[in-house]
């Protein structure tokens, strides 16, 4: 019984290592070129500062798009080579008489886009109150929050790519692209 289960033990290790060198149980990752995925958030930044239809404020200062490194292949193995990229825009100074409809403007744009609603972030704690929810698209996988809250009030969206592996030469830089900033259509 003990041969047995050895010998099934080693079939089955062999089988997970294949002759790749990776585990059958480490996450594989699409292929990304950083370029598309900024682009991508880019865009997707600037149609949702569209769908918001914001009042008159204070210009959006300009971000860049930083890179992330919390994709794993493994059991607690950070993978050198995919990254996630994000980018965070504000406006500062927006009343809750405009972060309310602003909020539900923006979330049935994604869901009018096929968007799902992930997290809904809406409530209120003692003399705190927050607004805001997620939203994935199914299709890329790309997440995008809205938050707002009484004490900043500043409205944040945060856009973000799922993990991509992405070319070792590049996997390095921590911002990718110029500086950007949504602008009024």
């Amino acid at each position: 019984m003990k041969k047995t289960t050895a010998a099934l033990s080693a079939l089955l290790l062999a089988v997970l290592t294949a002759t790749t060198g990776c585990s059958l149980l480490e996450k594989r990752y699409p292929e990304g070129d950083p370029t598309v995925l900024a682009g991508r958030l880019t865009d997707r930044a600037q149609w949702a500062y569209a769908s918001m239809a914001l009042p008159e404020h204070a210009p959006v200062r300009p971000v860049r798009i930083e890179t992330g490194y919390s994709c794993y292949t493994g059991i607690d193995r950070v993978a050198e080579d995919v990254r996630t990229y994000g980018l965070r825009w504000q406006v500062p100074d927006v009343p809750v008489q405009t972060a309310r409809p602003t909020g539900t403007r923006l979330r049935a744009a994604f869901v009018a886009a096929g968007w799902k609603i992930t997290h809904d972030r809406d409530r209120q704690v003692k003399d705190l109150a927050e607004l805001g929810f997620r939203a994935e698209d199914p299709a890329t996988g790309d997440l995008f929050d809205l938050t707002w809250n009484t004490r900043t009030t500043t409205l944040f969206l945060d856009g973000y790519t799922p993990c991509a592996k992405v070319p070792h030469a590049v996997a390095e830089e921590s911002v990718i692209g110029e500086p950007w900033a949504p602008h009024r259509p």
